[in-house]
């Protein structure tokens, strides 16, 4: 103990303590907390006084521009004396996440343009080229999101798989006990549905995985926290800022941290499209697609009414096709499954965005969503729930 007292000598107290959220639901996993440091102090000196008290070495640790943190494992006895730790601003317990996708079928300013027609296309990729429903083909210009990478926060992504062409690969794993290997197939699907040469919205995007879920589609928000961390500093590393985006097909109950860490994200230039989630509630109660901050997806179907699934409200910015999604699957390089989530409409936005970012050039999260909102195809949703906005994903091609 003497250790730390000199250090409070050395920096003088001037924090209050941190405020707890104890709160048990069914999602809390017990003994586990995210730490969220206030904005003002350093993180390395906020972890040194807090493993000098509570001599326990931190999971996990975040440094995303405005947002540092890191998450622990302790009894609830210890939090009280935790809280006191000089920069902690606020304590949350560590909860369960998971990929956004109920439903499993049968495996198996507008610029020039340079079009080119995909017949035979999937309908979520016919839909979002047209106008009206019921049109085939997928219409879009041949720059096809070139140059543009897009980050797939998910159960890995089987970069083997012939759609990707050699242009996926795996950037970090953050589910321990698994390889990087995505066991589960989700995040494949949804890497499809952005970049895949078949399947795929920015058909010339690179993608890198990102493994935040395990091998039974289930993760924790101090995962999902480590992947958002470890996506924007890659980006920032390679000067992808402005060229990349964050695709999360996931989600759980509220949680601040998770909601002001995709802020920062976005708040360092990396656009981020999230699931809004597939309860069919509200999305304000769920994170991260309560994050005003991110371009939130809520599903539609082939009929263009609100998947019933899907949740909704003021907090979702757009809606895409969500049901019965075809897309790349593992077991073999040319597996598909069909199967439906907010998690299958927000790649599709996802790839939007790298799509309109390799046409149209570099914008602002907040101002790339905004963009996607202003093409979107009006009023034809049926049933879009109470405060959603009535806005279909649309390219912008003209058909």
């Amino acid at each position: 103990m003497r250790s730390f007292f000199t250090l409070l000598l050395a920096v003088p107290a001037v924090f209050a303590d941190a405020t707890i959220d104890k709160r048990q639901t069914a999602n809390t996993i017990p003994g586990k907390w995210i730490a969220r440091v206030d904005d003002n102090s350093v993180l390395a000196t906020v972890l040194q006084a807090f493993r000098t008290l509570a001599a326990i070495t931190p999971t996990h640790q975040y440094d995303i521009g405005s947002y540092k943190g890191f998450a622990f494992d302790a009894p609830d006895s210890l939090l009280t004396l935790i809280s006191t730790v000089g920069g902690i601003k606020s304590i949350e317990p560590d909860t369960k996440v998971f990929a956004s996708a109920p439903v499993s079928m049968n495996p198996d300013v507008m610029v020039k343009r340079a079009l080119t027609t995909q017949n035979g296309a999937e309908y979520g990729l016919a839909r979002i080229s047209h106008r009206s429903k019921g049109q085939s083909g997928y219409i879009y210009d041949t720059s096809a999101g070139a140059g543009t990478t897009v980050y797939v926060i998910d159960t890995g992504v089987y970069t083997q798989h012939s759609e990707f062409g050699g242009r996926a690969t795996m950037g970090a794993n953050f589910v321990s006990g698994e390889s990087a290997t995505d066991g589960n197939g989700h995040g494949t699907h949804c890497a499809g549905t952005v970049a895949g040469s078949t399947y795929g919205v920015a058909k010339k995007a690179n993608i890198i995985g990102v493994k935040v879920l395990g091998s039974n589609g289930s993760g924790s928000n101090s995962q999902v926290l480590a992947g958002i961390d470890w996506a924007v500093k890659d980006a920032q590393n390679k000067g992808l800022v402005g060229k990349s985006v964050i695709s999360m097909s996931l989600g759980g109950g509220f949680s601040q941290q998770s909601n002001d860490a995709v802020k920062s994200a976005t708040s360092a230039g990396v656009f981020a499209a999230i699931a809004a989630g597939n309860d069919g509630k509200d999305a304000r109660n769920y994170s991260p697609a309560s994050e005003t901050s991110a371009c939130t997806v809520g599903a539609t179907d082939s009929n263009d009414a609100k998947a019933s699934f899907s949740n909704f409200g003021p907090v979702v910015d757009i809606f895409a096709p969500g049901v019965n999604i075809k897309s790349s699957w593992i077991g073999s390089t040319t597996s598909t499954n069909t199967i439906s989530g907010t998690s299958m409409a927000t790649p599709h936005i996802a790839g939007l965005a790298a799509y309109l970012i390799a046409l149209e050039g570099s914008r602002s999260p907040s101002a790339l969503c905004s963009r996607i909102q202003s093409l979107s195809t009006k009023n034809v949703i049926t049933s879009a729930g109470s405060g959603s906005p009535n806005y279909l994903a649309y390219n912008g091609n003209g058909a």
